[in-house]
């Protein structure tokens, strides 16, 4: 059993899917409506258990994983750097949390790349484990670099690091992945090119 928080459109289902890891079931933590109905249509076994404050945890002690990606908004290097003082970066809080009171078998948090002070500070609270950074570029025609923090619960009730490989180079560019064709009914208005010209990215 997996209850990914902050869990969008349900891309940790797809990740233990590819992985080959069987699911009993998936309870999703998200709040977004557009996000929800994505990831319920794809999946509809997907058990949608809404705000990561108001879960009851204790209902899902003894879970195999928890996956997380809490925003990125506060330690981006694209935004105002305002850390755990922002409100929505601050839900690690939540993410830290919920993995002492559900003490799950293994667990894995997602973020930016960061200043080294926020990064230490994640570390530290997540018992000294550091992080795996991975650059999707090496797997994607697309650079961004994460942060992994990977652990396994071990028998005296801490956890240990899990090892993560660096994939291998696909090389995969852009335009290894553009269409030749693209109907009209997909092409982005005006507005909507110069918004995403002018967003910043995580």
């Amino acid at each position: 059993m997996s209850p990914p928080l902050f869990d969008w459109i349900s891309c940790g289902y797809e990740a233990l899917l590819e992985a080959w890891i069987p699911i009993e079931k998936y309870y999703a933590s998200e709040i977004d409506k557009y996000a929800i109905k994505v990831a319920t249509t794809n999946h509809p076994d997907i058990e949608e258990i809404w705000d990561v404050t108001q879960v009851k945890w204790e209902d899902y002690i003894g879970v195999d994983i928890v996956i997380g990606w809490s925003p990125c908004t506060g330690f981006s290097l694209a935004w105002k750097q305002l850390n755990f003082n922002d409100p929505q970066s601050k839900l690690f809080f939540e993410y830290l949390r919920i993995l002492k009171e559900v003490k799950p078998k293994y667990f894995l948090l997602e973020n930016v790349k960061m200043k080294k002070e926020y990064q230490d500070k994640i570390t530290e609270l997540l018992w000294w484990i550091t992080p795996t950074m991975i650059d999707s570029a090496l797997l994607t025609a697309q650079r961004r670099k994460r942060n992994y923090w990977v652990w396994e619960l071990q028998e005296d009730g801490t956890y240990k690091k899990v090892a993560i490989p660096q994939p291998e180079d696909k090389g995969i560019l852009l335009k290894d992945i553009l269409l030749e064709y693209v109907e009209p009914k997909y092409d982005v208005s005006e507005k909507h090119t110069i918004a995403m010209q002018n967003a910043r990215s995580c």
